[in-house]
């Protein structure tokens, strides 16, 4: 009857306007995520309108900042950034492109060149080297400068060591903290603490594996990674580590899992984790050390020292920890429990949070879960705005490096981000994200002797496993060489305005917080006495020498105006 007709209408109406596309498209499976705005023109005008008004509201806050954050998504190109907007947007039924990340709303925003000292693409090593430190390195080099040579034990001495922001924030009373979905000896959190030619020598075989039998000889003055994180400074003053990579810290018999794909072990018998918490009960310490999330949330928030060590390598992909229920944190809930534990300090803290897979995702050509892992760290970023104040903490997110991933096609809008785009000039479809190079090659040729390529239509592409296409075959699709964003909100946090030498962020950063060796270039810091390793405390002047030296000063004061009161009266 006429109510089945005005039904059939209604549900083929609805069909129009959500998710999914008509046959006239590349694909019948490529679904869509249609917005439900009108974006005629008062639309555009009133959006225009609210950012200009937004942007003339902006006011510089020049505060010290007591505590620092840093983000760091490893190998989050601007592409990454867009994408991942997108995905995000299409995982709450949106169309995508008209959302935010988190952190893209933050007032301030620049861009970072990444290059190293001896490549034009750099490493994560280098890259954190020089973003940490305030001083570019080369390729595979983690805390030293230019001199020191890949490999070679003999360029290494404490003079080519350079010094973390760490070290600046821990001679300034700070807390520190390092968390990364990573191995926490890996390239970027080692930059934070460890001084080495390879930023490989995670543990003591890696370094046997690349000297040879005489590596104790050769290569005496260079401890592993894992070995400087509990025996060395800045790292045994670490207030929080999480991450992965237990396999470097314990004796293969102690382990209760063991991975063969990074074959990391000990050969000098240590035990590292009995060493941190032997080392902290001689100290009189409170310290934790957890492997799990159930443990992680039982820790009292005013312990002084926690180590979590997760997995043996890096932790598992945000969606694995999910599906399989597994008993690890997210990114976000490490970064909860790092800042309530660090907050317990009176002097603020400096926190380094790592996304570092979403480089691997990439590096394996799988572009959903790169936007995935992307879209945890901008959960990690909401959770810290929540728990910190803009007006004395400075949040800065950035990346390393780039990658190589593109985004292109034409897409229609509402395309899902991760699916299948247009068709191309070979009348085969291709996905919106691709790769310039990877292990997603795959052309072949046909009987005619034409190169083809692979034919989508019948893949499932926006599985979390599916290879995007790549365009030369690489094991890897490597690193790309373009600039970064740096998105910057709290105290003076305008300082990352333009296009910045990639060292530029740890000067910054020590200067908004009044750490380091960079307090004198403005009047923003109050007067300090110079520590160890550039760093600077603020002068309390409550110590009884300096209130005596102040009452003598203030005596002194009083004595010579009354003389010269005195001589006035004389003479009149």
């Amino acid at each position: 009857g006429l109510n089945m007709k005005v039904l059939l209408h209604l549900i083929l109406l609805v069909s129009c306007i959500t998710q999914w596309t008509d046959a006239a498209s590349p694909s019948a499976t490529a679904r869509r995520f249609k917005t439900k705005i009108d974006e005629g023109q008062s639309h555009w005008n009133d959006i225009g309108r609210e950012e200009l008004k937004a942007a003339l509201d902006v006011q510089l806050n020049t505060n010290v900042a007591k505590n620092v954050i840093l983000f760091l998504g490893d190998g989050m190109s601007i592409a990454t950034i867009t994408a991942a907007r997108i995905y995000k947007g299409q995982k709450e039924g949106k169309g995508g492109e008209e959302g935010k990340l988190a952190f893209e709303d933050f007032p301030h925003a620049g861009l970072s060149k990444t290059y190293c000292v001896d490549t034009q693409v750099a490493d994560s090593a280098s890259t954190a080297t020089a973003f940490l430190t305030g001083v570019k390195t080369n390729y595979h080099s983690v805390g030293v400068d230019k001199n020191v040579l890949n490999k070679d034990c003999s360029t290494f001495n404490e003079e080519s060591k350079v010094h973390s922001v760490v070290q600046w924030a821990q001679d300034a009373g700070k807390k520190t903290g390092v968390v990364t979905s990573t191995r926490i000896t890996h390239a970027t959190p080692s930059a934070a603490y460890a001084h080495t030619p390879e930023r490989e020598w995670e543990c003591d075989s890696h370094i046997k594996r690349d000297i040879g039998d005489d590596y104790l000889t050769e290569c005496s003055e260079v401890k592993d990674i894992a070995r400087q994180l509990i025996e060395d400074e800045p790292g045994a003053s670490i207030n929080v580590l999480m991450g992965g990579g237990l396999q470097a810290f314990q004796l293969p018999s102690h382990q209760v899992r063991w991975d063969d794909d990074w074959n990391c072990e000990r050969l000098d018998g240590k035990d590292l984790i009995d060493e941190f918490i032997t080392k902290k009960t001689e100290a009189g310490k409170t310290k934790a050390v957890v492997t799990n999330m159930t443990d992680l949330m039982n820790v009292d928030d005013s312990t002084e020292y926690l180590l979590g060590l997760f997995w043996n390598t890096h932790l598992p992909y945000e969606h694995v920890k999910e599906e399989e229920e597994l008993d690890i944190p997210t990114l976000a809930e490490m970064t909860e429990k790092a800042i309530t534990m660090l907050q317990k300090g009176d002097n603020g803290f400096f926190l380094l949070v790592e996304g570092g897979r979403i480089d691997h995702a990439h590096h394996d050509g799988t572009a959903k879960r790169a936007l995935d892992e992307a879209v945890a760290m901008d959960k990690a970023v909401e959770a810290a705005l929540k728990l910190t104040n803009e007006e004395d903490t400075l949040i800065v997110v950035t990346a390393d490096h780039a990658h190589a991933m593109s985004f292109n096609g034409y897409p229609d809008r509402g395309s899902e981000i991760v699916g299948l785009g247009t068709m191309a000039d070979d009348d085969l479809p291709l996905t919106t994200l691709m790769y310039n190079t990877g292990p997603g090659f795959n052309y072949t040729t046909n009987a005619d002797g034409e190169v083809v390529r692979w034919n989508l239509t019948d893949t499932t592409v926006t599985d979390f496993e599916h290879l995007q296409q790549g365009e030369v075959y690489m094991e890897w699709s490597n690193h790309g060489g373009e600039d970064v964003a740096i998105y910057a909100k709290g105290p003076m946090s305008y300082l990352f305005h333009s296009l910045h030498e990639q060292n530029y962020i740890a000067h910054a950063m020590a200067y908004a917080a009044c750490i380091g060796a960079d307090t004198d270039v403005g009047s923003h810091c109050p007067e300090k006495e110079v520590l160890k390793n550039g760093g600077f405390q603020p002068e309390t002047g409550s110590s009884p020498w300096t209130i005596a030296g102040s009452l003598v000063g203030a005596l002194f004061g009083v004595i010579i105006i009354a003389g010269v009161l005195s001589m006035i009266i004389k003479k009149y």
